[in-house]
């Protein structure tokens, strides 16, 4: 029994290995490259700075409501109910204030997330480009990134889109002239 799952194992191997011998493959850690380019540290550095000032902004303005709670917590008792209901108001204008700051400045398409975008993006791009360019110097067919296991560059002519395609839209041509 075990002698036949070697040979399996082997023949396996085989059959995967032998034709992708005529290819060549290389791979990139794209996050070491990100974590050791100058360009991408800085950016990330003025990131964190903007990321801090808004935080601090933030924290101030949930302080701040906080000690108006309290304040109204304190007097509630002194306040007429008209004073109170303004203060409550206030309270809650506040409140939503900070949830609107919240979302502009840190939401998921706030100002912080626009700014990241347009600060590494071009960065992304350069090390995209150079990627190919060393991948089609040095005749690689494919080139992986080891972080995420995503295709990074790879030759046109594996690309196998358009047959795709053109299969997939016989079957919607052909299911369309049926009804």
């Amino acid at each position: 029994m075990r002698a036949y799952v070697s040979f399996l194992t082997v023949l396996m191997v085989g059959l995967f290995i032998l034709p992708v011998k005529a290819q060549k493959f290389a791979y990139v850690e794209s996050q070491r490259i990100l974590n050791e380019f100058q360009e991408y540290v800085d950016v990330q550095k003025q990131l964190q700075e903007l990321r801090n000032k808004y935080d601090a902004e933030y924290q101030q303005m949930v302080k701040d409501y906080n000690a108006l709670l309290e304040e109204i917590d304190s007097q509630s008792l002194l306040l007429s109910p008209e004073k109170k209901q303004q203060k409550m108001q206030a309270a809650q204008d506040k409140a939503l204030e900070i949830e609107r700051y919240k979302y502009e400045k840190l939401g998921p398409e706030g100002e912080f997330y626009k700014k990241s975008m347009e600060l590494t993006k071009p960065i992304i791009d350069k090390i995209n480009k150079l990627i190919a360019k060393i991948g089609e110097e040095e005749g690689y067919d494919f080139i992986f990134d080891a972080s995420s296991g995503a295709l990074v560059h790879a030759l046109p002519k594996y690309d196998i889109t358009d047959r795709v395609l053109e299969e997939l839209n016989k079957g919607v041509s052909s299911s369309k002239s049926k009804k």
